[in-house]
């Protein structure tokens, strides 16, 4: 049997290496979570993406990364990318308790998957509970310079006393927001048929996708774009609307993809070129909003009211957010309040068509506010740093668990917001739950909890009233069912399930939803 080249040992010898370190390393893992009851994977999620990196270690460490994004669900193997958002509180379940453990070997990392409200609660104040954000987790969204999502400490309560005063009602961005996110789904249903059906094949990216980025590029970035297709500035192969789509849809391949790669595919070079004129956009209106400011700070923002000219303007005492920091907050805030806000009007008007009765009730809402007004105005993660506990349930039944440093532990919103512990039929689709005045407001995280509580919530749910009043007021809502067939003895729980599949990508998208807006009499 002919021996081994001295290469082929060593390479085998390295290979041995590292398995066995990394199989060190998920024991250790293991023991962090205090082999908590839970999935153990092979591959699991993660955030890390070594850009630029050649060596073979690092890049056998991408690779196993990205293995436990892409693949589906293999038992003992990989979740698949939408194991939260399916599995619910049925893990819990299982489990018969409030937090589930993870552990993989490719990373060798572990997790603790909290659905307890009170736990998560506790987790969102970092002073007293001894947890912080896992800023490696939000990497990708740090690809146009420091942000609010991404830093930590000082420099994040630096950079949120700067840029809070923009987003509150004295800012006036509100009413802004208001009027144009009206002005553009009224030019939307504008190109459409006069008194006939519209069947638009799907909401998310025909309909509500376009209008937020038309929202966000006026309100936010006070850019006049127009519904359709925007002319191209001289000097521009693309308008900023479209520079705004292309880098927002494709943050994964920016964040991924090394410099020498960029020119090997026509769609990569596509990508590229709207990252570049986009940050070009960028720089540019911070000049030409500079030069304005000569005229006086307080008559310049008194002119305008978007995100982009409030930021600029404002300042914490003597201090004021450098361009990179500028450019990386009102990026994320484009995300923020693109992406998300377009899907889940998308959604919204899915479970509005499938739910007949809750639409009726919304128009009589609507007409009945009108009457009344005239016009009608207006997935987190934490790190424990110290050795800490965190208590689960109430009175008699309440324990608490110690968590060691260095733990990673995942707040998860799925799991509270179907949790028969704070909502009644939480799978049902039950809109007035929200009309109690009572409600559990700490069972509802979809904007997150404490100080690190989303900052663009009323941008986000100001978008989202103003569409839908309109859409609701002007249409009939229903299921385009030549694309969407009824299958026989369906209940509505797995119609709504087949009609509501999401997948994740930089955040939960729907698949098409087909709708048929039919203008009311």
């Amino acid at each position: 049997m002919p021996s081994l080249s001295l290469p082929a040992a060593v390479t085998c010898l390295c290979i041995l290496a590292w398995v066995a370190d990394r199989w060190r390393k998920y024991r250790r893992a293991l023991a962090l979570i205090g082999n908590y009851p839970g999935l153990r994977l092979v591959f699991g999620p993660s955030s890390y993406a070594g850009k630029g990196h050649c060596c073979v270690f690092n890049l056998l460490t991408v690779l196993s990364s990205v293995m436990g994004n892409i693949l589906p669900r293999i038992r003992h193997v990989s979740a698949g990318n939408t194991f939260f958002w399916e599995s619910k509180h049925h893990i819990f379940d299982r489990v018969g308790s409030e937090i589930y453990g993870f552990a993989f070997i490719f990373p060798p990392t572990s997790t603790l998957m909290v659905a307890d409200s009170g736990a998560m609660k506790h987790m969102s104040y970092p002073q007293i509970s001894g947890f912080r954000k896992h800023p490696e987790d939000y990497a990708i969204l740090n690809q146009f310079g420091s942000n609010l999502l991404v830093t930590e400490g000082e420099e994040w309560k630096r950079q949120r006393r700067i840029c809070a005063p923009a987003f509150s009602d004295a800012s006036k961005n509100n009413r802004l927001v208001w009027s144009t996110a009206k002005e553009f789904t009224n030019a939307m249903v504008d190109t459409w048929a006069s008194g006939k059906p519209i069947f638009v094949h799907d909401v998310c990216e025909d309909a509500t996708t376009p209008l937020a980025l038309c929202v966000i590029a006026k309100a936010g970035f006070g850019k006049e774009v127009q519904w359709g297709n925007d002319s191209i500035p001289e000097g521009y192969r693309l308008s900023f609307k479209e520079a705004l789509l292309t880098v927002s849809s494709n943050m994964v391949v920016i964040f991924i993809m090394p410099n020498w790669a960029w020119g090997l595919r026509k769609s990569w070079r596509d990508v590229r070129l709207a990252c570049d004129e986009l940050k070009i956009y960028l720089r540019k209106m911070i000049d030409a909003r500079r030069e304005t400011k000569e005229q006086g700070a307080d008559q310049v923002t008194g002119q305008k009211h978007d995100l982009f000219n409030l930021l600029i303007h404002a300042r914490d005492a003597n201090d004021k957010l450098s361009e990179d920091e500028l450019i990386g907050n009102i990026w994320v805030f484009l995300v923020a309040g693109h992406e998300t806000t377009g899907h889940t009007m998308a959604i919204a008007l899915g479970l509005l068509a499938l739910y007949p009765e809750a639409q009726d009730k919304l128009v009589q809402q609507i007409k009945q506010l009108e009457s009344e007004h005239g016009n009608i105005a207006l997935i987190l993660s934490r790190r424990a740093t110290t050795d800490t506990t965190l208590t689960f349930g109430h009175g008699p039944n309440a324990r608490t668990i110690h968590v060691p440093a260095s733990t990673h532990a995942y707040m998860l919103p799925t799991g509270l917001h179907y949790s028969p512990s704070y909502w009644d039929e939480p799978e049902e689709f039950k809109p007035d739950r929200f009309m109690d005045p009572h409600w559990n407001r700490d069972a509802f995280v979809a904007f997150s909890l404490g100080p690190r509580a989303c900052i663009g919530r009323r941008f986000a749910e100001t978008t989202l009233v103003a569409g839908l009043s309109v859409l609701i007021s002007k249409y009939q809502i229903s299921i385009d069912e030549s694309r969407f067939k009824p299958i026989l003895g369906e209940s509505m729980t797995e119609r709504r399930t087949r009609l509501i599949r999401l997948s994740v990508k930089l955040t939960l998208t729907p698949a098409a939803i087909p709708l048929i807006f039919t203008p009311r009499t």
